[in-house]
């Protein structure tokens, strides 16, 4: 169960910059560890196999999330659909579009995987043209191409670098890399290779050199996982550890902020004091 947690935790995948959840401050330890009654091991159990579509970001069927919270806990977790449970969550959620140049970069990676298969058609082919290449060359060469223009597009578009990218936008760079299937560098020497494996792929696509194929958790996709993954994560830790291990390590954050509110308000006071 805490491998479950920990990888939730790590995970890279979803942005939880404007949202603290239950394992934002939580160190999750190995012990000690609450002793489970037999039904509440039968529960942890149905809490584990769930978190695994969670780990994929994978919806979790509705009777599953019933079985695995119980009635109470269940009515709580469609209530939470009733509220935002980050202050950005109705801008966010608002639309499930893609970035709009993902579309032209799609096309570009779409016209390279055409030439490619072309040319694995061609080639056996000896014929030579005007120039000296043979089919197999021509459509290598446009397929090249098409993947050039492809990372070109991507990386001027994620670069937020202002050396290299005088306009950096780094909200539509992080939104555009939330759709792709692997880590992109704009390094110099470390940019996506321009080869039908190299080039980054739209998460869910379905070409069989996508690195992930499940689509991300975007929009509607993206208030759902939140949610459930809040749910279940919260009924496990109540069933892993006493309740006082789980308020010490999720209230951190909220203690660190009653501290620095305390710290602004007696410099504040002792300020107006001096004046």
């Amino acid at each position: 169960m805490l491998f479950d947690l920990r990888a939730i935790k790590c995970s890279s995948n979803i942005d939880d910059s404007q949202y603290i959840h239950q394992l934002t401050y939580n160190e999750l330890r190995d012990t000690p560890f609450r002793e489970l009654l037999e039904a509440e091991y039968a529960q942890l159990r149905l809490i584990k196999a769930a978190l695994v579509s969670v780990i994929e970001q994978r919806a979790v069927h509705k009777r599953k999330m019933l079985a695995a919270l119980g009635k109470d806990q269940y009515v709580e977790y469609v209530q939470s659909y009733d509220m935002d449970i980050s202050h950005v969550e109705s801008d966010w959620f608002s639309t499930d579009s893609m970035p709009s140049i993902l579309y032209d970069y799609m096309q570009y990676v779409k016209d390279g995987d055409k030439y490619t298969r072309l040319a694995n058609l061609f080639r056996r082919s000896t014929k030579r043209d005007a120039n000296g290449k043979t089919a197999y060359q021509r459509m290598e060469t446009k397929a090249e191409s098409c993947y050039e223009e492809a990372v070109m597009l991507l990386t001027n578009a994620i670069d937020t670098n202002p050396l290299r990218n005088p306009m950096p936008d780094v909200q539509l760079s992080n939104e555009i890399q939330r759709w792709l299937d692997r880590d992109v560098s704009c390094e110099l020497g470390f940019e996506p290779d321009a080869c039908i494996t190299g080039v980054p792929r739209i998460r869910g696509t379905k070409s069989k050199f996508a690195q992930i194929s499940t689509a991300p958790a975007v929009g509607q996709r993206l208030r759902q996982y939140w949610r459930q993954r809040e749910a279940l994560v919260q009924v496990a830790l109540g069933l892993l550890y006493n309740p006082d291990q789980i308020t010490d390590a999720n209230d951190v954050g909220l203690q660190y902020s009653a501290e620095l509110l305390k710290k602004h308000t007696a410099q504040l006071k002792l300020h107006s004091e001096r004046d």
